[in-house]
């Protein structure tokens, strides 16, 4: 598997050249950094033999929510200290969907690059991100806590 997560890393290196988001967290640089993401996990989906991702907005919004929810409370969780877990955190965010759910997190301060090769190495995380089931996802990022959001078949 190592060989292929390796072979993977180098396709994302081929297609997309490293940016130097030295503050991924700056106001600024976010909105750049969530389309390299975007487009990192995409390459990465096509290269396991995924279709790729489509952005929905109120998705990317509950993912911000949660990434400054963790920073600001100082936690890193699926769950908010409350036991809040994705699936009540999209519908109060008024997301609905038809299908499946799921959710990446990561903590650096490193980018988008480094955020990819953290899921890829992580078993539950990689899963995530091969799983065909996916149609959209949603990202955010506050300070150095990333979220990703899947979901298949949003609701209107």
């Amino acid at each position: 598997m190592a060989t292929r997560t390796g072979a993977l890393l180098i396709i994302l290196g081929l297609l997309l050249p490293s940016s130097s988001v030295a503050q991924a967290t700056d106001d600024a640089a976010v909105p750049v950094a969530l389309s390299e993401l975007h487009q990192r996990v995409n390459a990465y989906r096509l290269a396991a033999g995924c279709e790729v991702l489509q952005w929905h907005e109120p998705t990317a919004r509950v993912a911000e929510a949660h990434s400054r929810d963790m920073a600001t409370r100082d936690y890193f969780d699926h769950l908010t200290p409350e036991g809040t877990d994705l699936s009540r955190r999209l519908l109060t965010g008024g997301v609905s969907w038809r299908g499946s759910i799921a959710e990446n997190i990561a903590l650096t301060a490193q980018g988008p690059e480094v955020v990819i090769e953290l899921w890829v190495d992580s078993p539950p995380h990689r899963e995530n991100l091969e799983n065909c089931i996916f149609t959209h996802q949603g990202l955010g990022v506050f300070r150095d806590r990333w979220t990703q959001v899947l979901i298949e078949r949003p609701g209107g």
